[in-house]
């Protein structure tokens, strides 16, 4: 099937705008700038998010320390979960620009950045074989600055780059399907993305293209098209690409790896909700107005386009209007039909939506005036739930009368945190949200009075406002949420506090979430209080103890006003920390998210000094003291 004639303005108002934009290597720089810049907003801000992507930087990070890139290992225990593609470039980015041990987590980010530009110019490629170069420009800029794709293309984790390795090889297979003559580098291509994709996520990038294939080859009755990607060193490529760490990991965990990988991560999520990430059939297509944003606005156009082109005569459109059905449905029925639902499940086909709403920006002349309504309320819907989320986000969670920090009594403390309202954060945010509102507005109201580029501009901007107004913003000013950055800043004032460097005080703590395991480093101890007052008991060097009140029944019912509470309130606490030597103690609080729940952490200091236990920097007194008393 050749390529869709790029002639196809449909009346749209700036056509030939969009033509220049779309021509030469400019466009690929436009396309590949605007997803670099969305996954970008609020990595080097945002801290190490609960709990996948600390799980895997902190996997990560144990690798470059002990050298071993063939086992995946959280903490002391195996992570046979995913393959380990997604370390190896973590490592590589961590080696390049960083080191395990300055715990950076935007390093760890940086492969992610990566998949999201891939993701994005492969959508471009794939997409002029299909719905013709402006048509391509525009879905591939839309999908660039999805609300979707930009979180997880600043997140380190898999889902960018796995959605960058299956975009490709889907744009491979549009282009064996397109060209005349595509030859075999579009074959290997095709292959070495399948490996790549098994490398980073297992079975997604070869589901997705073998339900595609398979629904093409039963609605269209022939294979030949895929002669080209046939070839007896394909799948020997995958297979080489694949098999020397499979065959390593299966080994060095005695066949534990795939036992475990299947056994206890995939499996269970075809059968039940796993993890507590339960949803009904219908959960993807609900949530689709918020993290589809902002491509929304020219979704039911290109769906209204796609079905002319279904029913018209021209075979190559038609043939087009198929490989977007066949990309895009059975993937998404599959996931709306089995019981565990996370969003970013259903991204790998986001590109192929993308680009039905770029076709329908292009033929948005023919779209019938309730398909124009509809798409305009998909995306104020998703614009509306986001003018309030946001302020909520800030209100909530920001530095101000709901979290406690770590109470240092003005002591000078270097890497607290300022309680009450910041002003400058105010005006970051609401400036922001601000922004995103007016470009927000602006392509609306340019879709209906001069519908064309600059609709989609303005679309486009409004999606990058978004991921600066969100990540950038109201998320990276959330302090209340970030325990684990005010348990890291504890220990930095450890050298004060015991004259030791922080990187000697070894930290003990029933506060379990990943983040504070990636911020604090490998040798951190996680464990119910119990454990970690047994594990401190049983030391006589500087250790640092973090209770979570919201982990012990007994100290949970001291969580009814936790930003008022001092140590001397907790009644329990000396109980607690009885045998221990301690010579420092303070309170810090805020919400654990991952848990849904507020929640105050108990730190103390205890064998501050081999001889004698120093003067407490926070009273002046030779006596260790508690700073809240």
């Amino acid at each position: 099937m050749p390529r869709v004639a790029d002639r196809h303005d449909g009346g749209m108002s700036g056509g030939n705008t969009l033509t220049d934009l779309a021509r030469g290597i400019r466009a690929w720089w436009i396309i590949g700038l605007l997803a670099a810049l969305s996954a970008m907003a609020g990595i080097f801000t945002l801290p190490p998010i609960d709990r996948d992507e600390s799980r895997y930087a902190q996997a990560t990070a144990q690798m470059l320390e002990s050298g071993n890139f063939i086992e995946i290992n959280y903490l002391d225990e195996p992570r046979n979960k995913k393959p380990v593609g997604i370390h190896w470039l973590q490592a590589a980015a961590v080696a390049l620009v960083s080191d395990a041990d300055d715990r950076q987590i935007w390093a760890y980010r940086l492969p992610s950045v990566l998949g999201a530009i891939l993701a994005a110019l492969a959508c471009f490629w794939g997409g002029q074989r299909l719905v013709g170069r402006e048509a391509a420009f525009a879905g591939a800029a839309l999908f660039a600055t999805t609300v979707l794709l930009g979180i997880e293309g600043g997140i380190a984790k898999t889902d960018a780059m796995l959605v960058g390795c299956t975009t490709l090889a889907m744009a491979a297979l549009a282009n064996v399907r397109g060209g005349t003559n595509p030859g075999w580098r579009t074959g290997l291509l095709f292959w070495a993305s399948l490996g790549a994709g098994i490398l980073i996520k297992g079975p997604v990038t070869p589901m997705v293209v073998g339900l595609t294939v398979a629904a093409l080859v039963i609605w269209e009755r022939r294979i030949a098209w895929l002669k080209p990607v046939l070839v007896w060193w394909g799948p020997l490529l995958a297979i080489l690409i694949v098999t020397p760490w499979l065959i390593s990991i299966q080994i060095a965990t005695e066949g534990g790896f795939l036992r475990d990988a299947l056994g206890d991560d995939l499996v269970p999520k075809l059968v039940s909700a796993d993890e507590r990430h339960g949803g009904l059939p219908g959960y993807h297509l609900l949530v689709l107005p918020l993290v589809f944003f902002p491509a929304t606005l020219f979704l039911i156009p290109g769906a209204g386009r796609i079905v002319s082109a279904l029913l018209g005569g021209d075979d190559r459109m038609a043939g087009a209007a198929r490989f977007l059905i066949a990309w895009a449905i059975p993937t998404w029925l599959l996931f709306e039909i089995l019981p565990t639902k996370l969003p970013h499940y259903v991204l790998p086909v986001y590109p192929a939506l993308a680009l039905a709403a770029g076709w329908g920006l292009v033929e948005l002349a023919k779209a019938a005036r309730w398909q124009r309504w509809a798409s305009w309320t998909l995306f104020a819907i998703g614009a509306g739930v986001f003018a309030i989320f946001l302020p909520y986000v800030f209100i909530t969670y920001g530095n101000n009368a709901n979290w406690d920090a770590i109470r240092l009594a003005g002591a000078g403390f270097e890497g607290g945190f300022q309680l009450g309202y910041d002003m400058g954060a105010i005006a970051r945010v609401f400036a922001g949200l601000a922004i995103f509102l007016a470009l927000a507005v602006a392509a609306l109201v340019s879709d209906r009075l001069r519908p064309g580029v600059l609709a989609l501009v303005f679309a486009v901007l409004s999606g990058f406002g978004w991921h600066i107004a969100a990540r950038s913003g109201s998320f990276a000013e959330a302090y209340a949420v970030r325990l684990a950055d005010q348990v890291r800043a504890a220990r930095a004032y450890s050298e004060t506090i015991t004259g030791l460097s922080p990187d000697e005080i070894v930290t003990a703590s029933s506060f379990t979430e990943p983040s504070l395991a990636f911020s604090l480093g490998t040798d951190t101890v996680l464990g119910t209080t119990e454990e970690v007052l047994a594990f401190a008991e049983g030391r006589d060097e500087p250790t640092m103890v973090v209770l979570d009140l919201s982990r012990d029944a007994e100290l949970r019912s001291y969580l009814t006003h936790p930003s008022t509470l001092a140590w001397s309130d907790i009644q329990p606490l000396a109980e607690r920390f009885a045998a221990l030597r301690i010579c420092h103690r303070t309170l810090a609080a805020g919400t654990n998210y991952a848990r849904g729940t507020n929640t105050v952490l108990a730190i103390a200091f205890t064998y501050c000094a081999s001889d004698s236990l120093p003067q407490n920097p926070l009273t002046n007194e030779d006596t260790p003291n508690d700073p809240q008393d």
